[in-house]
């Protein structure tokens, strides 16, 4: 092909864990989004009365800690005999308790950040006022995940938002790529948390499950989100670097055509469909210039092009469509 170059407390109902103000400034509905540090409350354990401290801890997050405990950091459950003495482990050390000093430095004020959730779960509510809105807990990981789902909560690992130069990421081995790194940092949590709240309250239909179904389902819940944070720029939306987007803008035709004509769109192979729509330095079949997740670029146009002409659709009715190949057919997308 020819590509031209180019530059998861327990759970809260709404009424109970939240509430709603008005904004006299723009007449704005926000949702005040309830958040617990528990990263601040973990490190702040006294060793020397360990068992009241994790006693505290299992009080104050029923639902979150046996997550921590059994997915998140994996030392297992409360009821093992060693538990209190792996839980000290993880707290103590080096590495992790230097990482904590890093995170209560870059996210000492997190009231930015609240904001804008509140006001993006806030239009969330106003678009989908049947659906849940999520508790929000902070952690570390130990840099595994970035988000995390479970029923009513959303965690956010804040390990995995330092900055895209900060020293632990440079230092880790084996060593995080680059193009990993280049998106772990703390603008990237506004997005990164709404795409993972909606792909949990709005799930995927397997019921064929190929590229087409895999790229429409990621680019339309992507286009939630830029309903939900007017005004985000596409690279922060992406994640892409600007020559990446600007390939992806140029080369749009190209990439679709080679697609169909290769006859990928209703491939079901799961190593063809991870190639196209999961992250990566770049997506193969279309050159190193371009970036990872170039097929759920190219779903995202698709469902643009389906709302754009089926002005009766609204936001709610695309999140609630499960035939992607009908969004496709009613897209009219010719590029």
């Amino acid at each position: 092909m020819i590509i031209r170059r180019s530059v998861i407390v327990a759970i809260l109902i709404l009424a109970a864990g939240s509430c709603r103000v008005r904004n006299t400034m723009n007449d704005k509905v926000l949702t005040e989004i309830s958040i617990d540090r528990f990263e601040q409350d973990l490190f702040s354990i006294d060793m020397y009365s360990l068992s009241d401290s994790i006693s505290y801890l299992k009080k104050k997050y029923p639902e979150f800690l046996p997550l921590f405990n059994n997915k998140i950091i994996e030392i297992g459950s409360m009821d093992l005999p060693l538990y209190n003495e792996r839980l000290l482990a993880f707290v103590t050390d080096f590495t992790i308790y230097r990482v904590s000093k890093q995170v209560n430095e870059v996210f000492a004020d997190f009231s930015v950040y609240k904001k804008e959730l509140s006001e993006a779960f806030g239009r969330f509510h106003d678009y989908f006022p049947a659906k849940p809105l999520p508790s929000i807990i902070t952690c570390i990981t130990g840099f595994n995940q970035s988000m995390i789902t479970a029923d009513s909560l959303l965690i956010i690992g804040l390990d995995k938002y330092l900055g895209s130069d900060d020293e632990f990421y440079q230092l880790m081995y084996p060593p995080i790529p680059g193009y990993m790194r280049y998106v772990m940092h703390p603008q990237k949590i506004l997005p990164d948390a709404l795409f993972a709240w909606l792909t949990t309250e709005f799930e995927y239909n397997n019921t064929k499950d190929n590229l087409l179904s895999n790229i429409i389902y990621q680019g339309r819940a992507i286009y939630g989100v830029q309903q939900l944070i007017p005004g985000i720029h596409d690279t922060l939306l992406w994640g892409f670097k600007p020559q990446q987007l600007d390939f992806c803008i140029v080369n749009e035709k190209q990439m679709w055509l080679f697609v169909v004509e290769q006859k990928k769109l209703f491939e079901s192979d799961k190593l063809i469909i991870i190639q196209y729509v999961d992250e990566a330095p770049f997506t193969k079949d279309f050159s190193q210039e371009s970036p990872g997740r170039a097929g759920v670029w190219l779903g995202y146009q698709i469902v643009a092009s389906y709302m754009r002409n089926n002005k009766e659709v609204t936001l709610s009715d695309l999140m609630n469509e499960t035939n992607y190949l009908k969004i496709l057919n009613l897209s009219k997308y010719n590029p």
